[in-house]
């Protein structure tokens, strides 16, 4: 019963919206005149107000959002931003793409998630400040991600453009806006964190230069039109792609109602208050339209023909049947819209297609018409926006077989080589080492680290698998990033990676690096898989297995063993390591146990060592409550007491 109750409204609002539908498909859709639009948009409305259920909006969520694993992650700490404001941490997952975590005053109850898609030149000029660009999201928006990067080529559209891209990330169903109450375990305050908030953490933070313009899809396109209305200074641009962009006409406040419960059983009253109310009024796009005068404002809307198949289609499928009446719903109200703009002066750039549905391949492409658009509002310089360019010399070369995309700019100067991006990569040349291209993670984890500028120099060769086929590495001039799928990419300097080859690398005792180098007590200390890399003074050296457990219990280079100044040592029935102020003694029986250096090592060694009587160590040195040091061996004990050594052998 109830699943055909829901086939029932279904379809009878699939035969609702079919009928502008029609209409639209018929004629190539008319302009109508104001009077005309707005009484067809009150019509429809009237016989069908659940435009964003779920049975129609539904094709359009995104349930299978793939995990982003960064290659690094950062606790920056920027100041100047508002009471309650912070960057708890940055997840670097790629070179050019950085996700924020940022604590809001507004939205305290969870991080607030942001994306950022950098600037072509944020490396090449590294004192440079760039103009943001604000992509929102639609109704379903997730959690995860921003649906620009999981449905469009947004970021491999930007590559080459010198523009902050700013994702922000959730608000399912939350209209962008400030809601008056709690609802369904949110508390939605998305206009305050994006005006109030985000702009000192891009301007603090990320060499934003303050000027910016925003679009949006759907939801998004009506958010974005929203935000600008309620705060003309921020915003250069604003663009609509299929937004709503009336919603009070009759009709309108229920469907958006409905949107809502059915996009996550949300009450639209907890957004804007009643039905009705002045908070509805003040969110309707086509009622603030004066506020955007002096603005470059661009709509656009299909008009629900499928168009799958035809010549100079974008549709890379045939159209989901919602898809169709959603988008004459937007086509009808951003039509409102801009008869409104008209009777009030505010000349709008407006684009109703002659075909298209309410689906990402058609506002992907809109995102490419509006460019031209967004570069003249920014008033960005010729050469910020887009590639102009050709890659010459080595690098040239190294490029010449296609797979790493076309240019982004041309070659620049870097730590005495050059270097130029590609969309799928970034190409090094220097003297000494000639030209290669590093892609992926390695290439981000360089990139982040200061590339060329880094202690690792030029590279010396391209990305490469490793003999076990598990992990990829580049090797530098002075060191090397090994990655793995699981262990990311960890940087491995040139005296380290020896010592660990001369374990047999990934295939030795030590396996993959985990992290990067780190100093600690004085010491450069590296940690492997199964043990760690240790440099001390001008040598390297390896602990592994038990010893290393052991050790990295005490801290490492901060214990008060110090740092290790030999490799394991073989012995008749075991090993030993030495360290600045002990060693180490491993048996299979008795395994690892530390002994200082000192007084009791001493007679220990006047004894024989292990082939003396006391035979090896069964416990680590430690203190006397009493005052002084004991050691256990095998076969006694030696313990120094107030300055004398007393050595208990053990007779059998």
């Amino acid at each position: 019963m109830r699943d055909t109750a829901i086939k029932t409204r279904r379809n009878k609002l699939i035969a609702v919206l079919a009928v502008p539908s029609a209409l639209a498909i018929g004629t190539g859709l008319i302009v109508f005149p104001a009077d005309k639009a707005e009484a067809e948009q009150r019509d429809v409305l009237a016989q069908g107000s659940s435009f964003g259920s779920s049975e129609i909006s539904g094709y359009l969520k995104d349930d299978n959002v793939p995990e982003r694993s960064p290659i690094r992650t950062d606790f920056p700490k920027i100041d100047g931003l508002p009471d309650g404001v912070s960057v708890e941490r940055q997840e670097w997952l790629s070179d050019r793409r950085v996700a924020l975590f940022i604590r809001s005053a507004a939205m305290p109850d969870q991080l607030v998630q942001v994306q950022l898609l950098l600037p072509r030149d944020w490396y090449s000029q590294p004192g440079k400040k760039f103009p943001e660009v604000w992509a929102l999201d639609g109704l379903r928006a997730t959690d995860k991600e921003n649906g620009w990067t999981i449905n469009t080529n947004i970021q491999q559209f930007f590559s080459d453009k010198n523009v902050i891209t700013v994702l922000p990330v959730g608000g399912e169903a939350s209209f962008y806006s400030d809601w008056d109450r709690e609802d369904n375990g949110k508390n939605y305050k998305w206009e305050t964190f994006l005006t109030q908030e985000l702009p000192a953490v891009l301007h603090n933070g990320y060499r934003s230069n303050g000027t910016r313009g925003i679009f949006g899809l759907s939801m998004g396109g009506t958010a974005a039109v929203n935000l600008a209305e309620h705060r003309p200074d921020m915003f250069n641009f604003v663009g609509s792609f299929s937004g709503y962009l009336d919603t009070t006409s009759p009709g309108m406040q229920l469907g958006i109602q409905g949107a809502l419960k059915d996009a996550g059983g949300y009450d639209a009253t907890a957004m804007w208050g009643p039905l009705n109310s002045q908070k509805w009024i003040d969110h309707d796009p086509k009622l603030g339209i004066e506020a955007l005068k002096g603005k470059t404002v661009y709509v656009s809307a299909g008009n629900g023909a499928d168009d799958f198949g035809q010549n100079n289609s974008v549709a890379t499928g045939p159209a989901n049947p919602a898809g169709v009446g959603l988008e004459v719903l937007s086509r009808m109200t951003t039509q409102t819209f801009v008869n409104r703009a008209k009777t009030a002066g505010v000349p709008v750039i407006s684009h109703f297609r002659p075909s298209g549905v309410h689906n990402w391949p058609y506002w992907q492409f809109e995102l490419t018409q509006a460019w031209p658009h967004i570069a003249d509002a920014l008033a960005l310089d010729k050469d910020d926006r887009g590639a102009d360019c050709a890659p010459v010399g080595a690098i040239a070369e190294a490029t010449k077989g296609g797979e790493f995309g076309k240019c982004v700019n041309n070659e620049y100067d870097i730590a005495g080589g050059k270097a130029e991006d590609f969309r799928n990569g970034r190409a090094y040349w220097h003297p000494d080492t000639g030209a290669h291209v590093l892609v992926g993670l390695i290439s981000a984890r360089y990139s982040e680290m200061g590339a060329a500028d880094s202690w690792l120099g030029f590279p010396l060769t391209g990305e490469q698998s490793t003999p076990d086929g598990v992990g990829r590495y580049v090797h530098f001039q002075n060191g090397s990033i090994y990655w793995t799928p699981k262990l990311g990419a960890q940087p491995v300097p040139k005296d380290m990676f020896d010592a660990w080859g001369a374990t047999g690398w990934e295939n030795g005792p030590l396996g993959y690096p985990v992290a990067e180098p780190k100093e600690l007590g004085g010491k450069l200390v590296q940690q492997f898989q199964h043990g760690y890399v240790v440099r001390n003074g001008d040598k390297a050296f390896v602990v592994h297995g038990d010893i290393a457990k052991r050790y990295g219990s005490m801290n490492t280079t901060a214990s008060k063993l110090g740092a290790p100044t030999s490799n394991e040592i073989p012995l008749k029935g075991g090993v030993v390591q030495h360290f600045d102020n002990g060693s180490f003694y491993w048996t299979p029986e008795t395994g690892a146990k530390f002994i200082f250096n000192g007084p009791i090592r001493d007679a220990w060694g006047a004894s024989g060592w292990e082939n003396g009587p006391f035979g090896w160590p069964t416990k680590d040195q430690e203190a006397i409550a009493a005052g002084g040091e004991t050691m256990s061996f095998q076969h006694g004990t030696i313990k120094q007491v107030n300055g004398r050594v007393i050595e208990i052998e053990e007779r059998n």
